[in-house]
C-alpha cells in the first residue's frame, strides 16, 4: 500500500510537525470523528464518563462487530464473553508503538479491579515480514493480528462507526453483544485511565 495513502498520512505530519500520528487529518467535506455530528444511533460524548470516544453508542445501539479478512490464514476471535478492547495499529506509528506497554497494564489492572477484558491487537501493516522484523526489535510485544488487506481499513472503520480517514492508533470496544459501544482515533494517555474504567462499567 501506498505510504502516501490517508492511513499514513499521520507519518509525514510527524516528521513535518513533531506531531504523533494521532493528530487528525482534514478530509474534504467530512469533519473528523471528534467534531461531527452524531449520527442517528451514536451519540458524541465530550463531557461526560465517554469524552474518551470519538464515537459512543448507548447498550443495544451500536453496529455488530464484523471482522475483514485477516492475513496469513488468521481467524477472527470468537464471539465475546464480555468487553474486548480492539486497538489497530502499526509497526511505523511510534504513538502506537509507544502505547502497547499501558494497554497490557491497563488490562491487568482492569481485571484485578473486576472489569476485566479482552485485548486483541490487529495490525494495519502491509506484510508479515514488517511485523517479524518488529519482533525482533521488541519481542516483548503482544501477539498481534494483522489485516489481509490493508487497503480495506477505511471501510472496515466506517463499519465499526469512525467517519472520513482516522489515523492510527483506533481503539474500539464491544460489548458481550459483539456491539460497537466506543470507537476513538488517536493515543490513549494515562489521563484516560478513569474514562476507560467507567466505560468498562456500564
Amino acid at each position: 500500500m501506498d505510504r502516501l495513502s490517508a492511513l499514513t498520512w499521520c507519518t509525514l505530519a510527524a516528521a513535518a510537525a513533531g506531531a504523533g500520528c494521532e493528530e487528525r487529518k482534514p478530509t474534504s467535506g467530512v469533519d473528523p470523528p471528534s467534531r461531527v455530528n452524531a449520527s442517528k444511533t451514536g451519540t458524541q460524548k465530550r463531557a461526560s464518563t465517554e469524552a474518551f470516544c470519538d464515537i459512543y453508542f448507548p447498550p443495544g445501539k451500536g453496529p455488530v462487530l464484523s471482522w475483514p479478512a485477516l492475513a496469513g490464514g488468521g481467524t477472527a476471535p470468537t464471539a465475546p464473553t464480555g468487553w474486548r478492547w480492539i486497538n489497530v495499529w502499526a509497526t511505523w506509528c511510534k504513538p502506537c508503538v509507544e502505547e502497547m506497554p499501558r494497554l497490557g497494564t491497563w488490562r491487568d489492572r482492569l481485571a484485578a479491579a473486576g472489569k476485566p477484558f479482552e485485548l486483541v491487537f490487529v495490525s494495519v501493516d502491509e506484510t508479515d515480514a514488517e511485523i517479524a522484523d518488529f519482533r525482533k526489535l521488541h519481542p516483548d510485544a503482544p501477539p498481534s493480528l494483522r489485516l489481509a488487506d490493508p487497503a480495506k481499513m477505511t471501510t472496515w472503520f466506517r463499519d465499526l462507526g469512525l467517519i472520513g480517514d482516522p489515523p492510527i492508533p483506533i481503539h474500539v470496544f464491544t460489548d458481550a453483544t459483539n456491539r460497537v459501544r466506543c470507537s476513538r482515533a488517536g493515543s490513549v494517555r494515562e489521563q484516560d485511565y478513569a474514562a476507560v474504567e467507567k466505560l468498562l462499567a456500564q
